[in-house]
C-alpha cells in the first residue's frame, strides 16, 4: 500500500465486547494496530465487559449502540451516522449481528469500506439471519476467516466471494499466555466455555466419569457460565462424580488456570478456530479436542495434542489416560504445541495479515 499522509479511520464493529473468542481477537487487533490506524469499535449492545475497559484505558474510542427492539431498523442509521461523523474509511464487522448492520450501514454513497467476518462453522438459527449473512458475506468488499475450513464454508453456505476471502488465523498474547514448563502433575483436568449446547458439555462429563473409573484420584474444572449449568450440574450427580467437578463460573485470570491444569479438553460440536485451544497450547497444556471446524488447522494429532470425533467419548477417555501414564510424552508434546503456537499464531502476525485485508480493500477504493 503507498504510505498515506494520514492515518487510516478503522471501525471494528461487534455485537458484544464480553467474554468470547471474537471479542478477543478485536479487542487485541484494536490494541497492537501499527501506526497509521486509528480504531474506534462499536459495540451493538451495553455489554462492554472485560474488553471496552481495556480498550478505554488504552485511548481507544468504544461507542455503544444498545438495540431498542429486537430487530432495530435505527440502529442502522445510527451506525451509518457514527461511522460517517468518526471519518471511518474500513469498517471490520466480527460475527453475525455485527456484520448484518454494518453490511446495511455501508450501503449508502461516501460510506467505507465493508470488511466481513465468518468464524463459526455453523449454520445461523433462522431462514432470516441466514439470508442477512448472505447478503452480507456476498455483499463484503473483504471476507476475513479464521481458518481454511472456514473459507470453504463461507463460500459454499453464505455466498462469500472466494476471490474476497482471506484466512488469517487467530493470535495469542505469548506474554500473557506464557509457557509454564511442568515440574510435577496437578491432578486437573480442565476446559474453559460458554455452558451452552455447542460446548458438548454432557460428552465432557461422561468421558470424565470414565477417566475417574481408573484415576479417582483426578479433579475436573469446566470455566465458564450459560444455560446448562444447572443441567450439567444434574448430569454430574446423575453419574456420580459431582464431588470431582467443579463449576467455578467465569475467570478473568484464564492463564493462571490453564497453568494448573495436566490436560485441557475441548468437546464441541462444532467450532471455528478456538482461541482457548491455542492459549492451552501456548500455557503448554496438552490439549485433547474434537475434529471439527478449524481444530485439525491448529493441532497435529499426536504430535501436537489429541483429536478425536465429536461425541465419542471413550476415545476421549481412553488417549487422556494413554497421556496420563506417559507424562513424558505429555511434555513432548506440550513443547511442539508451543513452538506451533509461536510459529503460526502470534499477535504480530494476526495484526499483520488484517492490516493487509484493508490495505487491499482501500486499494480497490483508490
Amino acid at each position: 500500500m503507498t504510505r498515506r499522509a494520514e492515518a487510516v479511520r478503522l471501525g471494528l464493529v461487534i455485537g458484544q465486547l464480553d467474554y468470547g473468542g471474537a471479542e478477543t481477537q478485536l479487542a487485541e487487533l484494536a490494541l497492537r494496530l501499527p501506526q497509521g490506524y486509528e480504531p474506534v469499535v462499536y459495540c451493538l449492545s451495553s455489554r462492554d465487559h472485560p474488553h471496552g475497559e481495556r480498550l478505554r484505558k488504552a485511548g481507544i474510542p468504544v461507542r455503544l449502540l444498545p438495540a431498542r427492539r429486537h430487530y432495530d431498523a435505527g440502529r442502522v442509521a445510527r451506525l451509518a451516522r457514527l461511522l460517517r461523523s468518526d471519518g471511518i474509511e474500513v469498517a471490520h464487522a466480527f460475527l453475525y449481528i455485527a456484520s448484518a448492520y454494518t453490511y446495511a450501514a455501508t450501503r449508502m454513497p461516501g460510506a467505507p469500506r465493508f470488511v466481513a467476518s465468518a468464524r463459526n462453522c455453523k449454520h445461523e438459527r433462522t431462514l432470516l439471519r441466514r439470508w442477512l449473512m448472505r447478503r452480507a458475506l456476498h455483499g463484503a468488499d473483504a471476507v476475513v476467516c479464521n481458518s481454511r475450513e472456514m473459507a470453504r464454508f463461507a463460500a459454499e453456505h453464505y455466498r462469500a466471494r472466494r476471490d474476497r476471502i482471506h484466512v488469517v488465523y487467530n493470535g495469542v498474547d505469548l506474554e500473557r499466555f506464557a509457557f509454564r514448563p511442568r515440574h510435577a502433575a496437578t491432578g486437573r483436568i480442565g476446559a474453559v466455555g460458554r455452558l451452552e449446547e455447542q460446548k458438548d458439555w454432557r460428552s465432557f462429563l461422561r468421558a470424565a466419569a470414565c477417566v475417574l473409573k481408573e484415576r479417582p484420584d483426578l479433579e475436573f474444572e469446566v470455566v465458564g457460565e450459560g444455560s446448562e449449568r444447572s443441567r450439567l450440574e444434574h448430569l454430574a450427580r446423575d453419574l456420580g462424580i459431582a464431588g470431582r467437578v467443579r463449576f467455578p463460573g467465569t475467570r478473568d485470570d484464564i492463564s493462571e488456570f490453564l497453568a494448573t491444569l495436566d490436560q485441557f479438553w475441548l468437546t464441541s460440536t462444532w467450532e471455528g478456530t478456538p482461541n482457548v485451544v491455542l492459549e492451552a497450547m501456548a500455557v503448554g497444556v496438552p490439549v485433547l479436542a474434537t475434529r471439527v471446524g478449524g481444530v485439525p488447522e491448529l493441532i497435529e494429532d499426536g504430535r501436537t495434542g489429541v483429536l478425536f470425533a465429536p461425541g465419542d467419548t471413550a476415545a476421549l477417555a481412553q488417549r487422556s489416560l494413554d497421556l496420563l501414564r506417559r507424562p513424558d510424552e505429555q511434555e513432548r508434546i506440550a513443547l511442539r504445541a508451543r513452538e506451533e503456537v509461536e510459529r503460526r499464531f502470534s499477535p504480530a502476525r494476526m495484526v499483520a495479515d488484517t492490516c493487509r485485508v484493508y490495505e487491499e480493500a482501500l486499494e480497490e477504493t483508490a
